[in-house]
């Protein structure tokens, strides 16, 4: 895809192998913004998306008033070394602001976790053009 300026990737380290991945991807924007997450060979992997189909990162979407990026919520299952990449169609890669990852705890014991990251794509930094929710969990079913 040309014409994209991607912002660096960010590691999801903080979430384990192996573990149901949930998303949901809201934009606000002049310029399309994109979401990725990318395997440890920094290309686009595959997800389900709600209604069970299979479908692939990049996801986009454009319009200043709030709206899903297409396909804007699924699920995926993580693995060694991906990341999460931003990106927007203006003149400059968009800055990433990420929330301190947390876990969740139900009498004592692990059960997922998540963080929020939030990008900038102009030079009015309000942080509002893209809102990427990523949770994980402990347990599937």
């Amino acid at each position: 895809m040309s014409g994209i300026q991607w912002a660096a990737p960010q590691s999801l380290g903080y979430i384990p192998s192996g573990k149901l991945v949930t998303f949901t991807a809201m934009h606000q924007a002049e310029y399309t913004q994109y979401v990725q997450i990318i395997d440890a060979n920094n290309q686009p992997i595959s997800f389900y998306a709600l209604d069970g189909s299979q479908a692939k990162f990049p996801i986009s979407g454009s319009g200043v008033n709030v709206g899903f990026l297409q396909n804007g919520a699924g699920r995926f299952t993580m693995a060694d070394g991906m990341k999460v990449q931003f990106g927007s169609s203006g003149s400059q890669p968009p800055k990433v602001s990420a929330g301190t990852p947390v876990v969740f705890f139900i009498v004592d014991q692990i059960f997922g976790g998540g963080t929020l990251y939030v990008t900038e794509d102009g030079a009015d930094n309000d942080y509002n053009d893209t809102s990427f929710v990523i949770q994980w969990y402990q347990y599937v079913g």
